[in-house]
């Protein structure tokens, strides 16, 4: 046990300064008197996940440019694609840090995005890069960081109600542009439904009787 001779109080656990003053502590400290149990944080608890993840985000941007650099050097999609990994890294972060409304937060983020992307766009004449790439990137991303955060956060039945309704909603956006031949380039918004209809899957799949549960009780069925 370590003793504090400024307080003049016996500690308990392993301690680098006394908790009362912060002065130095004489003696050894035992780790099995520790008081209070050990909370791993998110970032501690999800270590090796997270740091996976970010491999991947690097493999992914690293590969792009190469392909980019070496098969289409005429254009510079490869930018965009890092811009777009950046955001969702980001974006997972302040939904880390703020994590009492999920979908809220992302809704807002891609709303406020697209938004922005569309009147850039058309103060620049229009090309269509907003609804051509933009717009479903960040649909297929705002997913992804969807499904990360229900990973780390371990949300609740109830919320994921919620994601299986705003994936419902990322997955329709692009069909819009489709039906209304809105797109000169149609790869990016068919892997954004592509995506939602996975995603839609995964969790009726996995999670369908506890969200049948879950709607019985809100339902009063």
């Amino acid at each position: 046990m370590q003793y504090c001779p400024h307080c003049k109080v016996k500690i308990k656990g392993q301690h680098t300064v006394c908790p009362l003053c912060a002065g130095i502590l004489e003696g050894d400290g035992d780790p099995k008197e520790e008081v209070f149990p050990f909370i791993p944080t998110i970032y501690q608890e999800f270590n090796l996940f997270i740091r996976v993840m970010i491999l991947i985000s690097i493999i992914v941007v690293v590969a792009c440019f190469a392909i980019n650099i070496i098969f289409t050097k005429e254009s510079r999609w490869s930018l965009p694609v890092a811009a777009g990994v950046l955001c969702m890294w980001i974006s997972l972060f302040f939904i880390i840090r703020k994590k009492n409304n999920i979908p809220k937060t992302i809704l807002w983020q891609v709303g406020i995005i697209s938004i922005l992307s569309v009147i850039w766009d058309k103060s620049m004449g229009f090309a269509g890069w907003s609804i051509d790439y933009v717009i479903p990137l960040i649909c297929v991303l705002a997913m992804i960081v969807m499904a990360i955060g229900a990973k780390i956060l371990k949300i609740s039945v109830r919320d994921l109600i919620i994601y299986l309704l705003i994936d419902v909603i990322f997955g329709f956006v692009p069909i819009i542009f489709i039906i209304f031949g809105w797109l000169n380039v149609i790869f990016p918004s068919v892997i954004c439904v592509a995506a939602s209809i996975i995603s839609l899957s995964v969790l009726i799949l996995f999670e369908g009787d506890n969200m049948k549960n879950e709607l019985k009780k809100k339902m009063h069925i």
